[in-house]
């Protein structure tokens, strides 16, 4: 314990400043910490994973040091089954203590929250996801290191504090929980839709920041203090004060809207949610996450968790672009979207923000679980052949002719999607009645199913 009157010891880690100062904006690779490729063996998904946290240039600025840190823990709680990542992006002038802070202590209040019969946990694909947030054990987790990053730093996280995104893998459930504007996406394999074969985005987090309508009424909720929300076009009286701030797309972010105490000019955080941040609590900014839990089927390919270094300037679709080009070498896959990032920020602005980026790959095993849409496909596919082999099983020829259909309808479904696409080949039809099939069973004149005519 510290003597009376003598702030306590530090124990989170800290970088040291750097020495080399730079003119312009230029990625400097001594500045960064790294993980290189990771191989690790899930219940139902073999993982391949790699981690960039790269400083930032501010050539305006001396002595700036890397305010992002990230989270990585294999065997979680001692078990195999486990996987625990995040990124912590710090803000204000003790935004590094902030992230260093959150990132070390997160594992440990969440493996205690954990242990806590009180509160629920999540787990398995054979458990359930709590439903209430009062007594969620991952939810508790965000805000008691919320309360360790206040505690320990004081005055000092008045007008500091940090995101927090974070992605705990138990077997082939993937659990969510995000603070601030860091993001997280998957990467889906698409299949084959008209001769393009791609990764389809899927958004595992929302960012919250001021843009969100529902954010800023649940801060006005909360709030104890008069809250007002404009941009510095507005606060500077350039355009008139409303709240038509429109979706947040990179071309808003110029003038994003900010959280103000109503008619001042603090403190101007652009995001609704931190860990931190106190001065801007009694306005709604809070530590509470929003939790989302996703089950790993066999078509997820990826999972990238970065801060907004990353998507300041890059759509998810070319940071997963990256990542699907450098399927295989996630390290790889880290290293462009960091390159491509910096070079984004250099031209578009004078400095470059911290970066950090986490890439993992997912190779399903046998126990994976097939996508919704492929297993409902299959069950559709199957009433399909019932049906039409129905109208003709007493008859021989009929029913030849009635698997010939069926084998030109595979064909050319596989061609298009890469899978039966039953919506496609039915777009109107009702699954849960047979009758239009079985109408069409008569195989006189032939049949069109979806547009295809199938007996030429």
């Amino acid at each position: 314990m510290a003597p009376p009157g003598r702030p306590p010891a530090k124990w989170w880690p800290s970088r040291k400043p750097p020495t080399r100062r730079f003119d312009a904006v230029e990625l400097d690779p001594a500045r960064r910490e790294v993980v290189h490729n990771k191989d690790v063996s899930m219940p139902h998904h073999s993982v391949q994973l790699a981690v960039v946290c790269q400083e930032g240039c501010y050539p305006d600025k001396k002595g700036h040091v890397n305010q992002d840190c990230y989270l990585l823990q294999t065997a979680f709680e001692g078990d195999d089954a486990q996987l625990l990542m995040g990124v912590f992006d710090g803000h204000g002038s003790s935004g590094e203590h902030c992230a260093q802070i959150a990132a070390a202590i997160f594992p440990k209040k969440l493996e205690a929250m954990r242990q806590d019969t009180s509160l629920e946990s999540h787990g398995d694909r054979n458990e359930s996801v709590p439903a209430d947030m009062e007594i969620s054990a991952y939810a508790r987790a965000f805000t008691e290191s919320n309360l360790t990053v206040v505690r320990e730093l004081g005055e000092k996280a008045r007008s500091s504090g940090t995101t927090a995104v974070v992605a705990h893998m138990i077997g082939d459930m993937l659990h969510l929980g995000n603070v601030g504007d860091s993001r997280a996406i998957l990467g889906v394999s698409a299949g084959t839709a008209a001769g393009k074969a791609g990764w389809q985005v899927v958004e595992v987090t929302h960012d919250q920041t001021c843009f969100r309508a529902d954010e800023r009424e649940r801060m006005r909720r909360e709030a104890k203090d008069p809250v007002m929300f404009a941009t510095l076009g507005m606060i500077l009286g350039e355009v008139p004060l409303c709240e038509d701030f429109g979706e947040e797309t990179i071309e808003a972010a110029d003038d994003p809207p900010r959280v103000f105490l109503d008619g001042q000019s603090y403190p101007g955080c652009a995001f609704t949610r931190s860990f931190g941040d106190t001065i801007g609590k009694g306005l709604g900014i809070s530590p509470d996450p929003e939790l989302l839990s996703y089950q790993l089927d066999s078509s997820v390919q990826c999972l990238v968790i970065a801060s907004d270094g990353v998507f300041e300037f890059m759509e998810n679709d070319e940071v997963l672009a990256i990542a699907e080009k450098h399927m295989g070498d996630p390290f790889a896959a880290c290293e462009e979207i960091v390159a491509t990032a910096y070079n984004h920020w250099a031209t578009e602005d004078t400095r470059a923000d911290d970066v950090t980026c986490i890439v993992v790959y997912f190779t399903p095993k046998k126990s994976a679980v097939e996508p919704a849409a492929a297993v409902e496909s299959k069950k559709n596919w199957k009433i399909l052949q019932k049906t039409i082999r129905a109208g003709a099983i007493k008859n021989r020829p009929a029913l030849r002719f009635a698997n010939a259909v069926l084998a030109k309808v595979a064909i050319v479904m596989r061609k298009r999607r890469g899978s039966l696409a039953m919506e496609d080949l039915f777009p109107d039809f009702e699954w849960q009645s047979v009758e239009k099939i079985r109408r069409l069973a008569s195989l006189k004149g032939g049949m069109k199913l979806g547009g295809l005519k199938l007996n030429e």
